[in-house]
């Protein structure tokens, strides 16, 4: 019969507190700095002070904390400074923590209202947006919370078929614990996409009020079209100081590396 040696699982539980020690010392040392520059940047923004709400908020970003709300926040500064090419890009970056935020999304189409360039998307297959859509519907911990749940009632449903009183049970635990692995792994894979797509760094915003993207990675080549700030592009390769990109309507070109700044 297992039994439970409770002095070593004492030990064990002191040991790891001892080991954790220095790092909950420096987040309790860490977070009064950041609360009150974060207390504070409010205060300026409700006043009406943008710029220096702003420079507040990057001074806790510049500390290595990061959030959708401090990016979020950080966009709305550039906004109201209508530094349409900052906002843009903060509210994207905002999104990529939290895609389904409706307040970001918002802020972000009408930020795009100020910017010049206008790119009509390429139709997208509906099935492909319907998932995504779901996906978004939760943040990827959270997906990973519920997943870990099914794959728990997977085990149990599974030592009830194991160990169930009759036939009929058994087939029943079987396969509703099938049911419950197959929906863990869905959910895993919802986790996944969304931090998948979290890592990318593949996507930039345009921060030169006019670029010019050409046919080829040097200054000589034919002038394809004209970006303006705060466009998205797609980021494909890069050759030397240029990047090729491509639109949401399809067209591609190389453009500047110092013109684009990566979401």
């Amino acid at each position: 019969m297992f039994r439970v040696n409770y002095m070593d699982m004492k030990k064990a539980i002191i040991g790891a507190l001892l080991v954790l020690l220095p790092f909950i010392g420096f987040s309790q040392a860490a977070s009064p700095k950041v609360s009150d520059l974060w207390e504070s940047a409010g205060e300026l923004y409700s006043k009406g002070n943008f710029s220096e709400a702003l420079a507040q908020y990057q001074e806790i970003e510049k500390s290595g904390y990061t959030s959708e709300p401090l990016l979020y926040n950080i966009a709305n500064c550039y906004f109201k400074e209508r530094q349409w090419g900052k906002s843009i890009l903060y509210y994207e970056r905002a999104l990529k923590l939290n895609p389904g935020s409706n307040d970001t999304q918002n802020n972000l189409m009408l930020a795009k209202e100020f910017a010049i360039d206008k790119i009509e998307e390429l139709p997208e297959f509906i099935l492909r947006t319907w998932i995504r859509d779901v996906n978004y519907m939760l943040s990827s911990n959270e997906w990973t919370y519920i997943s870990l749940l099914f794959f728990a009632l997977t085990a149990l449903l599974l030592l009830n078929f194991r160990y169930g009183p009759s036939s009929a049970v058994r087939k029943i635990s079987f396969f509703a614990s099938m049911f419950s692995l197959l929906v863990g792994i869905i959910l895993t894979l919802f986790a996944w996409s969304q931090r998948s797509s979290y890592n990318k760094r593949d996507t930039a915003i345009v921060m030169m009020p006019v670029s010019t993207v050409r046919s080829s990675p040097d200054g000589s080549g034919n002038t394809l079209f004209i970006l303006h700030e705060g466009t998205k592009v797609e980021m494909i390769e890069q050759l030397g100081g240029w990047k090729r990109i491509e639109l949401a309507d399809g067209r591609q070109g190389w453009i500047p590396a110092g013109d684009l700044e990566v979401i």
